[in-house]
């Protein structure tokens, strides 16, 4: 270790400002010093090449709160609050951030209390100052105790990542997200960039919502009830119709949440591409086989699909028929033959002679539950 490197940690500094500052000319890097909920508490003079999210967070005292979320979807904050670790990050340009190398400062008791960030807009630091860093951070915790415990109390929205990230202590949760008697699922609501309803929507969702945030597009929200689908199923009827609402399966864990939150996105992209068919749906199980298209198509199953779509479709380009479609709804209606006769607008004798014909043309035997089931997923995949 060079002779600046240890004079750093043996020098005593009258507060943080100046321990910042002597740092960021050491590193000829600018450098920012947060409270764990991203408070700004120091930070060292720009220099050349800072970035447009630094000067954000220093006008707004705080990392800006779309960064914020950004970096829980990336798993930077994740990566941050379970290792001591120093970890590199990438600029992300839509946010004007430049590449960074950040630490977690942590107590006593290793609990994480803020973050370095060091930008490296200028320079990139060798290997020797970023593991130099880790010394950093266990002397700048020293300075935490200055500073007003009060700030360090978790905002709903970090809460919330936690929880959706598995990463909560249950410490920082209301005691009744611990009462394992109630349901609880993630909700996500697309509000399609439409702010004038986000007032309604929290009106609707706040006495079974203990936390929620917007985020960007999206109403993100943990619900509990005794029993959820209930009064879900009434807000849902109580949302403006242009907004898209999905849901996660409930659990009766909070354990269960992270897995609920990735289904309620996965829920809110299915219904987008097959609106007909999971637009008056709310929770990701009730999805059923659509859950399986995204999967089905990833493997490359699709590519081998069934011949009898092809045969169709070239049968009725030669004809002017419509018997892909006929299949298409029949299999959608379980194949029963009433219901599909009115989607087609035809009487139930016609759809028997369609039905008919299909099976002549293409030998499916629509009797087998699985060859039903696979020409249903490979139909989806024409979607």
């Amino acid at each position: 270790m060079t002779d600046a490197y240890k004079l750093f940690l043996t020098k005593t500094y009258t507060h943080l400002d100046a321990f910042v500052e002597s740092l960021g000319k050491l590193l000829a890097c600018p450098i920012t010093i947060e409270n764990k909920h991203h408070h700004l508490l120091a930070y060292s003079e720009h220099g050349e090449g800072t970035d447009s999210a630094r000067i954000s967070t220093i006008i707004g005292r705080k990392v800006p709160d779309n960064l914020i979320h950004r970096f829980w979807k990336d798993g930077v904050m994740t990566a941050l609050n379970q290792s001591a670790e120093p970890l590199l990050i990438a600029g992300i340009e839509e946010f004007g951030l430049g590449k960074r190398v950040a630490l977690s400062i942590r107590d006593g008791s290793n609990g994480v209390i803020g973050y370095i960030w060091i930008s490296e807009t200028t320079r990139t630091l060798t290997v020797f100052e970023q593991q130099w860093l880790k010394k950093v951070a266990v002397k700048v915790s020293t300075y935490f105790s200055m500073y007003d415990r009060e700030q360090l109390a978790p905002t709903k929205e970090e809460k919330l990542w936690k929880v959706m990230t598995n990463t909560y202590s249950p410490n920082d949760l209301p005691a009744s997200l611990m009462d394992q008697t109630n349901e609880k699922c993630m909700l996500m609501i697309d509000l399609h960039r439409k702010t004038e309803h986000l007032m309604k929507v929290e009106q609707l969702l706040q006495p079974l919502a203990p936390l929620y945030m917007f985020d960007g597009r999206y109403f993100i929200a943990l619900v509990a009830h005794a029993s959820i689908a209930d009064p879900l199923i009434t807000i849902k009827t109580a949302m403006p119709s242009n907004l898209s609402i999905a849901c996660g399966n409930p659990d009766r864990s909070l354990e269960g949440m992270a897995k609920s939150y990735e289904q309620a996105k996965e829920m809110l992209s299915l219904k987008n591409r097959f609106k007909e068919e999971l637009n008056s749906l709310l929770f990701y199980y009730q999805a059923g086989a659509m859950r399986y298209v995204g999967p089905y198509e990833e493997k490359a199953y699709v590519s081998s699909k069934h011949p009898a779509i092809e045969q169709l479709k070239r049968y009725d380009q030669q004809n002017q028929t419509n018997l892909l479609k006929t299949l298409d709804e029949y299999l959608k209606n379980d194949s029963h033959l009433v219901t599909t006769a009115k989607a087609l607008h035809i009487h139930t004798n016609s759809l028997q002679y369609r039905i008919k014909r299909i099976t002549e043309i293409t030998n499916i035997r629509l009797k087998d539950p699985n060859e039903r089931t696979g020409l249903y997923l490979d139909l989806r995949g024409e979607h």
